[in-house]
């Protein structure tokens, strides 16, 4: 089988923001709730992909808060694929409206099948003590690093993993700048799913041992958690760093910051996956992020070296 995965995403960012969008509609007999939304058909193979599915049912959760509270966690399970191009229906259920913080249950379906469930909270802004671990030292800014043109929604600047240490590890295995090629709506709610949708984008970083190929593995989400700590823009420049921990039993668990590029922390994510190694490759064409990290992976080029790489990061 081949998968031409250079359409992997040739939306714009207004395509974006549209299939995000969870549209209100009539609530079913139980009264909870509930929103539609589209998954556009962007991606190569028979699976949408699992950033739109968080960022959708998040953005369904929004819409039930009272004015005035932030995102501050999700954690969700992917249950079963669903297709591009399929319709969502989210059915959010009230858990909780604290005084501190509110609690949301998200169930979403696609042709009547459960596909992902999510928790998640909600709070005001508060203020009390700071602290942060930082940007790794040596990170290059983002308008040194060169980008790609492609009918793609983000600006990616790949600085690929760190060198590989003496024990055969490295300490990030992907780390990009990226942001909205097109500056968004002042909707925290959205950035905030935005954002969400990009903590998927985790390319082959989850597989320390084949990094930079495609084709090799059947990979699959299993579950996604994030931690906003401050509401952020998603239109303006982040970097992704991620970090693998295990690769073990046909599963691997990796975790991610994002931090702006005036350094502070805004989000971090943690995720488990299925990995397993396929039979028969897959002639695939990766998207143009990961072409730029396979190429700096081929060259040597890892940004800075050295056991330093990358330190201050969760």
């Amino acid at each position: 089988m081949e998968i031409d995965e250079t359409e992997f995403m040739s939306g714009t960012v207004s395509q974006l923001v549209e299939a995000i969008s969870a549209t209100p509609v009539d609530p079913g007999s139980d009264g909870r709730p509930t929103f539609v939304s589209t998954s556009p058909d962007w991606w190569g193979g028979n699976r949408t992909f699992g950033g739109m599915v968080v960022a959708q049912a998040l953005h369904a959760a929004t819409r039930t808060v009272p004015p005035g509270l932030d995102v501050h966690s999700l954690h969700g399970y992917f249950l079963r694929p669903s297709s591009p191009g399929s319709e969502s229906t989210h059915r959010v259920e009230r858990v909780r409206d604290g005084r501190s913080f509110t609690t949301r249950e998200v169930v979403t379906e696609v042709a009547g099948k459960v596909v992902f469930r999510m928790t998640c909270q909600f709070c005001a802004q508060e203020e009390g003590d700071e602290y942060q671990l930082p940007i790794g030292p040596g990170t290059p800014p983002p308008d040194s690093i060169p980008g790609f043109e492609a009918p793609f929604p983000f600006d990616i600047r790949e600085l690929g993993a760190t060198a590989r240490r003496a024990d055969g590890t490295f300490l990030s295995t992907r780390r990009c700048w990226f942001r909205t090629r097109e500056r968004l709506p002042d909707d925290p709610a959205l950035h905030a799913c935005v954002l969400a949708y990009f903590s998927d984008m985790t390319g082959a970083a989850f597989r320390p041992n084949s990094l930079g190929t495609w084709g090799t593995h059947t990979d699959a989400s299993l579950d996604h958690t994030l931690w906003f700590h401050r509401p952020t823009r998603a239109d303006e420049w982040s970097i992704f760093d991620l970090q693998a921990l295990v690769n073990a039993g046909g599963r691997a668990t990796i975790r991610a910051t994002m931090h702006t590029d005036g350094g502070l922390l805004h989000l971090s994510m943690a995720q488990e996956l299925l990995i397993r190694k396929l039979e028969v490759p897959i002639a695939f064409h990766a998207p143009p992020w990961s072409e730029q990290e396979r190429r700096r992976l081929v060259d040597g080029d890892h940004g800075e070296t050295g056991e330093g790489a990358g330190d201050g990061t969760a």
